[in-house]
């Protein structure tokens, strides 16, 4: 097992956790695996999801049929020795431990936007 943890950068979400969400992940754990656990905690919480119009934060990020993030989401990803992982490319690539992830589900820079899959 290994920790992650996963920063939201959208207001909705960051009121549920304000300073992220440490983690925990099966040692083969992805940047879709921690996606996946917040939306779990996001259940735990006995809460429907606060961003209108979504389901989930995966479905407002990642693209099913092409296995992708939508062209509007930014994230970053760096390891606890500040080596950043480039997980658009590759959003199923195992994350080391102590890793931290920020997703911006709906970054403000982006001009191109995509329309989510319901």
């Amino acid at each position: 097992m290994k920790t992650v943890t996963l920063i939201v950068r959208q207001n909705e979400i960051s009121r549920l956790f304000p300073n992220g969400l440490q983690l925990l992940l099966e040692d083969n754990g992805s940047t879709l695996d921690a996606i996946k656990a917040i939306d779990d905690e996001i259940i735990k919480k006995n809460v429907n999801f606060p961003v209108k119009g979504f389901k989930s934060l995966l479905q407002m990020v990642y693209h099913p049929v092409e296995e992708r993030f939508y062209k509007q989401v930014a994230i970053q990803t760096q390891t606890k020795s500040n080596i950043f992982l480039n997980v658009r490319e590759n959003p199923k690539m195992p994350l080391p431990s102590d890793t931290v992830i920020i997703l911006v589900p709906q970054g403000g820079c982006q001009t191109d936007w995509e329309e989510p899959l319901k």
